[in-house]
């Protein structure tokens, strides 16, 4: 598995080498690197509609980060971002 390592390094290597360089680039390079974000969103949606174990691994990933310090700061905006909304719901009935 040496082999496949190495390669699953590269290949990380070289994709944020292209994602640093594109920060300075035209945005045309946003606007491909867009488009593949979105299509992987689709693809991760899809999964998640119609994969258990996809599922299950999504909700695992969610849970660790949960347990996490740096989640807490997330959650707060989360919270307060969520009542924002309620309450704007509320006022426009």
């Amino acid at each position: 598995m040496i082999f496949g390592d190495k390669l699953k390094e590269m290949s990380i290597e070289m994709v944020s080498q292209h994602l640093e360089e594109m920060k300075d680039a035209d945005t045309k390079e946003y606007d491909k690197t867009l488009e593949m974000i979105l299509l992987m969103t689709e693809v991760a949606i899809h999964f998640l509609k119609e994969s258990k174990e996809f599922r299950e691994k999504f909700a695992e990933i969610h849970a660790e980060f949960i347990k996490s310090a740096e989640s807490e700061s997330i959650i707060e905006k989360s919270i307060i971002a969520y009542k924002n909304f309620k309450e704007k719901q509320e006022t426009t009935l």
